[in-house]
């Protein structure tokens, strides 16, 4: 771990080394340790892909003071924890009239669409981090077969649900909006509701599973789907 003091009221935990599964539930685990042991002194604690940021109250505590906690949590208890991940299953429909970019990856990636869509569904993906928009899930690693830059000219309007291919990633985009993701498919699932307790169902540490669906069961299923499937491991 590395601290970096960003203000007079924030610190960024930062951890270095390969982004892979186990280092997105070690970092979930210090978050929520942190979370416990800085209850009463923190004003928010956020993980990121790599790091977590922690915003404190100045009136309760200092920078100095949160370091020293976080540098007395037991790494072995934290490395070790058994908590269950919750796994949400998410249908997709991989339909040519939302993939609109599908045909283009499978012609520069010398892959068959099929391919690109059974590559897609092979792997449970990490909750690696939330941002860009709320409810916006940055979801890792693909395999590499589906590795593809993000589009030199980004698209004004792109459909909410849709599915999205960029690097080593793929994500959800949670409402209609501008975007620079190549798109593969589109999914029915609400991923943000402003008028729930927890407006986002999912959060880092969290996996998602992709399903795939029919083109006449997404336009059926499109407006009944308010959480997707949970299943814990």
């Amino acid at each position: 771990m590395e601290f970096f003091n960003l203000s007079e009221n924030s610190l960024l935990i930062k951890w270095n080394g390969e982004i892979n599964s186990n280092l997105t539930k070690l970092i979930s685990s210090y978050k929520d340790e942190i979370s416990s042991i800085c209850k009463n002194d923190i004003k928010d604690c956020v993980q990121s892909i790599s790091s977590i940021l922690i915003i404190f109250d100045l009136n309760r505590t200092s920078i100095s003071e949160i370091i020293e906690k976080i540098k007395m949590i037991d790494y072995e208890k934290v490395s070790k924890n058994n908590r269950k991940i919750k796994v949400w299953e998410i249908p997709v429909c991989y339909d040519l009239e939302y993939a609109t970019d599908i045909n283009l990856i499978s012609v520069k990636n010398n892959i068959s669409v099929r391919e690109i869509i059974d590559t897609h569904l092979s792997k449970t993906y990490d909750v690696l981090s939330m941002g860009f928009l709320p409810g916006f899930m940055y979801l890792g690693k693909t395999d590499k077969k589906l590795y593809c830059e993000r589009k030199e000219k980004p698209s004004l309007k792109i459909r909410k649900g849709s599915i999205g291919l960029a690097l080593d990633q793929t994500c959800i985009y949670p409402r209609q909006s501008p975007g620079g993701w190549n798109i593969i498919g589109i999914s029915p699932v609400e991923l943000f509701n402003i008028n729930h307790k927890n407006p986002c169902f999912s959060k880092p540490g969290d996996k998602i599973q992709f399903v795939e669906i029919s083109k006449s069961e997404y336009k059926s299923s499109k407006n009944r789907f308010d959480k997707p499937k949970l299943k814990e491991l």
